[in-house]
């Protein structure tokens, strides 16, 4: 997985490429938010500062409002979250509240 590769995630990743989780779990798409002020302002602080953003894979989708979710061992949904913008994310802090 490329993106994978380029972030160095140590942590397993679910690819839904035909998005039927992402279907099942209600996510959106939504230009309106994805190009926001924010997200552009966002982007561009990234360039300044000199860091690489992820390279996009054939059968992304710029418009896909994204989420995050968490399972356990016996594969039950421990967190959802859908995300409101794109950089809207779980905290550390909330995230490591479903790893104990």
């Amino acid at each position: 997985m490329k993106w994978k590769e380029e972030t160095s995630c140590p942590f397993p990743v679910y690819r839904d490429p035909d998005r039927k989780l992402y279907d099942m779990f209600g996510l959106e798409q939504s230009i309106e938010r994805v190009w926001r002020t924010e997200t552009i302002w966002y982007y561009a602080a990234m360039k300044v500062a000199g860091r690489k953003l992820p390279s996009m894979s054939d059968d992304d989708d710029p418009h896909q409002m994204g989420g995050d979710f968490m399972l356990d061992s016996h594969g039950i949904v421990v967190l959802y979250y859908a995300s409101k913008t794109p950089s809207d994310r779980p905290s550390v802090d909330k995230l490591l509240e479903y790893c104990m």
